[in-house]
């Protein structure tokens, strides 16, 4: 049975590198993000308690304490976060939560327990491209239809594709260089994803994937010529930031290049408020807007800052930054030293793709869990060929597991039922206009009791659903048109303050939000 376990096991990163760039769900409400966090957070969990009932196998060598550092400091933000039912759900097409953030780690970390052949590392690098290729194929199709959207391929956004393609065209390329019978097939692959890059015009997702490919290129060099190919890469992809905020380009998808330099701007100022703990897991959205010095997009409200870097400080504080950051310090060095190991240079190129996207981003899911599944497939190749030159190793003792690694990874499994499927089970009831099954099922999702609270309201039952719509502002809620309702009820209610208050919440969340200074001016507040 063990033997099975750990045959099956091996392939579980490979199946997890599929599903993220294919699997939607149109049952759900939200069918494109929440089935790929529930992937990235019920795969991280069965990872991980299928390695419990294996012991003896590979281990995280240099990134164990890290690894540990980066979930403790997760932990930690959550502890001081400013709205811990927010911290912990995550906001609504987000879920940026606690346990999304300690499941990205546990990514890679089961990655690494799992895999032990180079098989299975080729595994994970097939399925990502070859998943990323199907979704490049559905937004190619998509822009022959000429669909009144940037083509995403059923990724929800087409900047989250851009991010994928960034991280597999690399991957692609290498493995087109090997020569073998399927050299063909791999070009072929890459010219899909170059297809779909296009029509994604995502410029992040441009500037990763030529990031990558310079990456691999420098990986393959050694000695002096590496230094010089590492320095030139830099000032092409320097050079290409510049041809993009001075050209045309700039204004590409009516997201001018300055308006990420103003939120960046602000959202320094967010992270000296709280510079330690930062806010707390995805919690940016209810405080933004006190810190944004202009309305740089009119009629958006702004849940993040927009770049990976800010927007870890901002949740996580500056010790969640650092231990993010000596994670993947750690990671670059042991890929820089063992990159004559089989893919290790690929590998690592496809993660300063990802690096390079979401620096004028954020995290999210879909992407954001290939990362990190990347980077444990990339530190079990470097375990690897560390093995491989410092010769065999005794065998491990093959005894039965100890009993609290049973009941560890019994745990984990029921965690994975109640983070993973329940949620989806929940946006299933919301989509249907069962919001009241919705709450029962994921009762932290503030969204799920916003629609309660609506739906009581339009039947009549007013007070009722101002208590609703109360309950979900007290989850953490970060749409200012919840309080725009709930201060309209509570107004039709006679409640003048209350209404005032919840108007104020909103220009809270969103300063420049047009409908709650009407309200409030027709209010005399």
């Amino acid at each position: 049975m063990r033997t099975l376990l750990g045959r099956l096991g091996g392939y579980l990163p490979a199946a997890i590198a599929l599903a993220l760039p294919t699997v939607f769900l149109p049952a759900a409400e939200d069918s494109f993000i929440l089935p790929r966090a529930s992937i990235v957070v019920a795969g991280a969990c069965l990872g991980a308690g299928i390695a419990l009932l294996l012991p003896g196998g590979p281990g995280l060598g240099r990134l164990r304490w890290p690894l540990v550092a980066g979930a403790g400091a997760a932990v930690l933000a959550f502890l001081f976060s400013i709205s811990r039912p927010l911290s912990f759900a995550g906001s609504y097409t987000r879920y940026e939560s606690l346990p999304m953030r300690i499941a990205y780690l546990g990514l890679l970390a089961m990655a690494v327990w799992l895999m032990h052949t180079r098989r299975h590392r080729d595994w994970v690098v097939t399925a990502l491209v070859f998943g990323t290729g199907v979704a490049c194929l559905e937004a190619l199709l998509q822009f022959a239809q000429q669909v009144p959207y940037r083509p995403d391929g059923n990724l929800g956004n087409a900047n989250v594709l851009g991010a994928l393609i960034a991280m597999t065209l690399p991957l692609a390329i290498s493995r087109a260089l090997r020569g073998d019978r399927f050299t063909v097939a791999w070009w072929l692959g890459a010219a899909v994803l170059a297809g779909g890059l296009y029509v994604t015009t995502s410029r992040s997702g441009g500037l990763g994937a030529l990031a990558g490919c310079l990456a691999l290129v420098v990986f393959r060099l050694r000695g002096r010529a590496a230094a010089i190919g590492a320095a030139a890469s830099i000032a092409v992809i320097g050079a290409a930031l510049v041809v993009i905020v001075t050209s045309p380009l700039q204004f590409l998808n009516d997201d001018p290049s300055r308006l990420r330099i103003h939120l960046w701007q602000d959202g320094l100022h967010m992270i000296a408020a709280r510079p330690l703990t930062g806010w707390g897991e995805d919690a940016t959205g209810l405080s933004f807007g006190q810190f944004l010095s202009g309305d740089w997009s009119t009629g958006v409200t702004f849940d993040r800052i927009h770049s990976g870097l800010l927007d870890t400080a901002a949740m996580q504080g500056l010790l969640g930054l650092a231990a993010i950051g000596v994670v993947l310090v750690i990671l670059v060095r042991g890929a820089w030293r063992a990159r004559a190991g089989a893919e290790v240079g690929a590998l690592a190129a496809a993660g300063i793709g990802y690096t390079v996207w979401v620096l004028f981003n954020f995290d999210w899911a879909p992407a954001t869990g290939a990362f990190w599944l990347v980077a444990g497939t990339a530190w079990s190749a470097v375990r690897s060929f560390e093995a491989e030159q410092a010769g065999p190793a005794p065998d491990p003792p093959a005894g039965a597991p100890a009993l609290w690694r049973s009941v560890a990874a019994i745990a984990l499994a029921l965690v994975a039922v109640g983070l993973g499927a329940l949620p989806l089970l929940a946006d299933t009831w919301y989509l249907q206009g069962r919001a009241e099954m919705a709450v029962r099922i994921d009762p932290l999702q503030a969204r799920y009791h916003w629609a309660l609270g609506q739906g009581l309201v339009a039947q009549g039952s007013r007070a009722q659903g101002v208590e609703e719509m109360r309950r979900a502002a007290d989850l953490g809620e970060s749409e200012p048109g919840l309080y725009l309702e709930l201060g309209d009820a509570e107004a039709k209610l006679g409640r003048s303050a209350n209404a005032r208050a919840d108007y104020r919440r909103a220009l809270q969340i969103d300063p420049y939000y047009s409908p709650a200074i009407q309200r409030l001016a027709t209010l005399g507040g």
